[in-house]
Parts: C-alpha cells; structure tokens; sequence
C-alpha cells in the first residue's frame, strides 16, 4: 500500500476526458493567457464556490502548480539580496524555488520576527500540504496587510482549498481577507485533487492584475503554454454544476446523458420522499 504521495487513483470525470479528446485536432500554437472560455470558467468558479470576484482577464493557466511554485521567485525578479518566507512545516518546492532564483529562503510562521532584511515573497498555504492546517480569516489579512506594507506579494497555495475537513478555508482574495483589492496577491489553484487531474498538470493563478500581467509576459518569452486540448478539460472540470451538488451531498443527474443539447444542464428527479427533497432544498439554501 503506497501511502507516501498524494496522487489521485480515482477515474478523470467522463465529462472532462470527452472535452481532452474533442479538442485533439489543435495543430496550432496554444495560448499562454489561455481560451477566454477557460478564463470565465475559471472566473465563475472561483465566485461560485469560493465567493470570490476576479477579472477573468486576470487569470493565467500553468502547467500544473508544482511549476508556477518552483519558478514563481524568478519569473517576480527574485534574486541575491532578496528574501522568500515560506511556512515552517511545508511543501518543499516552496523552498526549492527561492533558491533557484538565487534568492535566501526563510522558514517562518511568524512574520513579525523577521529582521530587516528585504522581504519579496510570502508564501502561505492553507489548508496546509501536510498537516491540513487552515488558517484563520483574520490571520490571511494580517499577513496581506503586513505584506503589503513592505512591498512584498502574498502568494496563497490554494491547491486544497476545497478539500477541508472540519473548517471553512477562506482565499487571500477573498474580500474579508483582501478588503476588496487584490493588490499584491495572488493565489494558486490546482485540478490535480479536485478533479482527479494530476496527470493532465492542470492549474492556474490569479490575482493583482498588474502582477498577472507581468507573469504573463515573461511566461510567453519562456513558452510556458497549457496545450489547448488541456485547456479544454480544464473548462469542463471548472464548470461541472453536478460536482458543486455532489459537494452539497446531492445526486443529480448530468444533462449530457440525454444528449448533446442537454450540456449545461442538470436533472433532478423529485421521487425521493417529501422529507428528503425538503433537506436537499434546505441545504442548496
């Protein structure tokens, strides 16, 4: 029994790989910004599930998270002199990161003992990769707020933010955390668990739109392009109205069972019981 790695044994939804394989023929190059369609998606997703308002123009896929973490310090300009936080018990590639950019890497869950030095990026994680931890919303806006005064970015892994336990995970940029501005912050989602996508290496970031944009440019110089057949999938997986239901622990039947004209749509039998259609209600409310 492999117990050491988190890695999804559980089959990629049939929605998702018919949308791989439906967008196979795509001889040209893909877009480093990603589809516009993949952008709202995401977009919606994020305000839907999470309660967050993002510009969809701000959203830029990447080629699985572990690659937007190992190389966010350098694509920011990270170099000798400069300094990354990153939480004491952590994924290790935030570490990893900081040092191929050349840049001193620091492990710390107190921000307010950190010296004098100039202090670039901050990473934080929660829920937390390995403990599960998740963090207040009061703590997220004390860690943006003293970021912010040092000019520093808050950078949020929020790869497990749908997967808590016993606790609520709230988004740095989510308004009680950024008070309604993504000014330095951004935050990093992956399909890997949610959607059984680890093989597909499907993500993206978001947040400060002038950061976005900054990204973008030196990723496009890089060639860091999601394949467009990826870029599909990813819009059905962040699109599936039946998965947020499921989440509610309602089944409902997906539309595209009956065809090609019931995409985008659900079915719902009401022939459970009187009492069990009002505790579906009762917990869509």
């Amino acid at each position: 029994m492999d117990l050491s790695i988190g890695t999804p044994v559980d089959p990629v939804p049939p929605r998702v790989q018919a949308a791989l394989a439906g967008a196979a023929d795509s001889p040209g190059y893909p877009q480093v910004a990603g589809t516009p369609q993949l952008r709202e998606a995401a977009a919606r997703w994020l305000a839907r599930r999470h309660g967050v308002s993002v510009d969809p123009d701000a959203v830029l896929p990447v080629i699985g998270t572990k690659e937007v973490i190992a190389s966010l310090p350098a694509l920011l300009g990270c170099g000798a002199g400069d300094t990354v936080v990153y939480p004491e018990l952590a994924y290790p590639t935030y570490e990893i990161g900081a040092r191929l950019a050349g840049a001193r890497a620091v492990a710390a869950d107190g921000l307010a003992s950190l010296g004098p030095e100039r202090v670039r990026l901050v990473w934080v994680n929660s829920p937390a990769n390995p403990t599960g931890r998740v963090l207040p919303e009061a703590h997220l806006r004390k860690m943006a707020d003293w970021a912010r005064e040092r000019d520093a970015v808050l950078a949020s892994d929020e790869c497990y933010l749908g997967l808590a336990w016993d606790a609520e995970p709230v988004s740095v940029l989510h308004p009680g955390v950024s008070g309604g501005s993504a000014h330095g912050l951004l935050a990093v989602y992956s399909l890997s668990k949610r959607s059984n996508l680890a093989g597909y290496r499907a993500g993206f970031l978001t947040g400060d739109p002038a950061l976005v944009a900054e990204l973008l440019e030196v990723r496009r110089h890089a060639g860091l392009m999601m394949p467009a057949p990826v870029q599909a999938a990813m819009v059905a997986a962040l699109d599936d109205s039946v998965e947020a239901l499921a989440g509610a622990g309602i089944l409902v039947a997906p539309g595209e069972f009956y065809g090609p004209a019931g995409r985008g749509h659900i079915r719902v039998a009401l022939t459970a019981t009187d009492e069990r259609v009002d505790a579906a209600v009762a917990r869509l409310a």
